[in-house]
């Protein structure tokens, strides 16, 4: 006798089951990965610093973000890319939202498209030679633009912590950059130059729904200037929100507009911290925190996290979203220095002074972050009430570091987060940072 086909899992609660016995193996096969050291040895003999933007354009691909109405902008009989960025409600920039909006018609305008510093031509059926001039001399300019954008938050940052910085003559600065040779500005007394630039624009799929994530990663150098020497070298990477094509094309590309000058934000302050404060954690270890999760850096303790997004709905609402109590939670978390970076590094943690904490907590959107809602710096407790209130029913990322003075100088701990890879890499929030549900 024929036996019946044995039924899918269709069950809510087997689902779990199933789900949980993959996430345990997810989490076993973990253990073994140790987020690398990252070498901090020059920050003690840090001198007159330039920061410099990179001299090579960053790869923009965003293909899949308002294709449709930048192409149909700039194909047209006549038209050029101001005409294109014009339709997209931007015909002009200044100031820091300039990179964006440059950013935005390399990407999606179709007239001058950057991949690898080769810059791409209107293909038209009339006047195409003059157009080919107009996106060759625009991409140069834009393409610095872009770069200044950054090189610009970094810096503003330096200075308003009293950095000493050097600014040497933009011309000067101009022909080291294109060398890649900046042994000439050790004669205007600059020590050390910090290359920024973008590398790389693009939107990735994924979140279900055919979302799409923006994603902006960010290369450093930081090079002697006496003999041209890298003394260290770093890629950051920023990944925002989620969302679907038609909604990132609304009023004129508001929300990309938007993300991008966050992804500057996010990138400028990350590139900053790591080059001039960061202090790895002695224990470099993963630890366990919650039910099938574990962490990197100051664990939360409240609420615990749970186990890692799965990108199903039900499991994710049920399974890795600790709900709280309140609008206004107490999020709680382990304090620094912790008993097992005491046993790593004895001396140095004897000597931290003046341990403070740094929050931030944002939305998710699509099961990643999307705007920053909440800040707390330099908290005194590794505990903290919220002042102004979430929205109810959402979720969120969080996560936490330690600020503290060791030997005289200011430094900061990495973020927290669920996975090796983000431990550094990565901007905070990410989609690997702590998660919590509202009531």
């Amino acid at each position: 006798m024929r036996r019946p086909a044995r039924r899918p899992i269709s069950s809510p609660w087997q689902k779990l089951v199933s789900t949980g016995l993959i996430l345990a193996l997810l989490g076993q096969s973990a253990c073994s990965l140790t987020p690398t050291v990252p070498d901090t040895r020059y920050q003690t003999s840090l001198g007159r610093i330039a920061v410099v933007a990179a001299p090579r354009p960053p790869e923009v691909r965003l293909e899949g973000l308002v294709r449709g109405k930048a192409t149909g902008a700039a194909s047209g009989a006549g038209s050029s890319f101001l005409n294109c960025l014009g339709e997209l409600g931007h015909s002009g920039c200044s100031g820091d939202i300039c990179g964006a909006v440059l950013i935005i018609g390399l990407g999606l305008c179709g007239v001058a498209g950057v991949v690898g510093g080769v810059v791409g031509a209107v293909q038209a059926p009339r006047a195409s030679s003059v157009r080919h001039a107009e996106s060759s001399l625009l991409a140069a300019v834009q393409a610095g633009e872009i770069q200044e954008t950054l090189r610009r938050k970094v810096e503003e940052l330096a200075v308003s912590e009293g950095r000493a910085l050097a600014g040497p003559a933009p011309e000067q600065t101009r022909l080291a950059t294109q060398r890649g040779d900046y042994r000439a500005l050790a004669a205007a007394g600059i020590d050390q130059v910090l290359e920024v630039g973008l590398s790389e624009v693009s939107a990735a799929s994924g979140g279900g729904k055919g979302a799409l994530q923006l994603l902006m990663q960010a290369r450093v150098r930081l090079i002697r200037s006496s003999d041209n020497r890298e003394l260290s070298h770093a890629d950051y990477l920023f990944q925002g929100e989620r969302r679907l094509p038609a909604e990132w094309t609304r009023n004129n590309a508001a929300p990309l507009m938007q993300a991008l000058q966050s992804g500057y934000a996010a990138l400028g302050a990350h590139i900053h911290d790591s080059v001039f404060l960061l202090y790895p954690f002695p224990d470099r270890g993963m630890h366990g925190s919650g039910w099938l999760s574990s962490v990197f850096g100051l664990a939360p303790l409240e609420p615990r996290n749970r186990g890692q997004l799965t990108g199903d709905s039900f499991l994710d609402r049920q399974l890795v979203w600790t709900p709280v109590a309140s609008t206004r939670p107490t999020l709680r978390w382990q304090a620094f220095p912790r008993p097992s970076d005491i046993a790593a590094a004895p001396a140095e943690m004897a000597r931290v002074d003046n341990v403070r904490y740094d929050l931030v907590i944002a939305e998710a959107r699509q099961l990643a972050p999307g705007s920053i809602v909440y800040r707390g710096e330099s908290l005194p407790r590794a505990s903290h009430t919220l002042i102004s209130p979430l929205a109810s029913k959402r979720h969120y990322f969080w996560s936490v570091r330690a600020r503290f003075t060791l030997d005289g100088r200011e430094r900061v701990t990495e973020w927290g987060s669920t996975h090796f890879m983000a431990t550094g890499r990565l901007t905070t929030p990410s989609a690997w940072s702590y998660r919590f549900r509202t009531p």
